[in-house]
């Protein structure tokens, strides 16, 4: 058969060649070309996707995965988050497991695996928002100014806090009642980190008036203004605003001397 081929162009060939071939073998033959050429298709295409990619990315590094730890805390964090805005929209009582969990946008069974109970929830939560507040706070003040403005600084910063979590009061005025663990646990949270504060303000020979044991009493007072201020002044028409320049300088005034002088 290969003499009778040679010479003859590839049509002819194919022609004796499908001549020769049963229709179930021809048939055989064209669905293995199909199928090849189908994968062949798949493989351009991802060949092309891929370089498509690499160009839109440039030079950037791939992100590692995260632990299962990571991935953890970063849902309780979505939860705490979500439960304190529920809590000041709601209140405690109106802030059931179903409405923090639509909200942090995780399923019922998620929240279990890190509370035990609602009530376990509301013991964490005033504290976690705590250590949110302290941190807010720590990052606007200036580490370089001292005395009184560092007062003012925390102050404004306070304000600010407020602006961006204007249901804060309503979380920590009601938790005195609905979760008083909570209640109790965020004042020595507060206070501890303010009495530190002042601590280094008398490393730097400021607060001389006071010693040590009465600096404990000096930060409740000091906190207290701070809130009673914002409630106060904090808002008009419902919108957060700045203290306002007379209130700045008359708290300043106070700080100044009841502190520094």
């Amino acid at each position: 058969m290969t003499s009778r081929l040679c010479g003859r162009s590839s049509r002819q060939i194919a022609t004796v060649i499908v001549k020769r071939l049963k229709p179930l073998e021809l048939l055989g033959i064209f669905r293995t070309i199909a199928a090849f050429a189908w994968q062949m298709m798949f493989l351009v295409a991802e060949v092309l996707v891929s370089m498509s990619l690499k160009r839109k990315t440039g030079a950037k590094k791939v992100q590692p995965r995260r632990t299962r730890e990571e991935r953890s805390e970063e849902t309780r964090n979505k939860l705490i988050q979500a439960g304190a805005r529920t809590v000041g929209r709601y209140g405690y009582e109106g802030a059931s497991i179903a409405r923090i969990t639509a909200r942090a946008k995780v399923a019922l069974g998620t929240f279990y695996r890190h509370f035990k109970s609602r009530q376990e929830f509301f013991d964490q939560l005033l504290p976690a928002m705590g250590h949110t507040l302290m941190s807010f706070v720590q990052e606007r003040v200036d580490r370089d100014v001292v005395g009184a403005a560092r007062e003012e600084q925390r102050l404004r910063a306070y304000f600010e806090f407020l602006d961006e979590h204007p249901w804060y009061h309503r979380l920590l005025n009601e938790s005195e009642v609905m979760a008083p663990k909570a209640h109790a646990v965020y004042f020595d949270l507060m206070t501890s980190g303010l009495v530190r504060s002042f601590q280094r303000s008398q490393g730097r020979d400021e607060l001389r008036a006071f010693r040590r044991e009465e600096l404990e009493t000096v930060a409740y007072i000091v906190m207290a203004s701070r809130v009673y201020l914002a409630q106060r002044y904090a808002k008009s028409n419902g919108v957060v605003q700045e203290p306002p320049p007379d209130v700045l300088a008359t708290y300043n005034k106070f700080i100044q001397r009841a502190l520094f002088d």
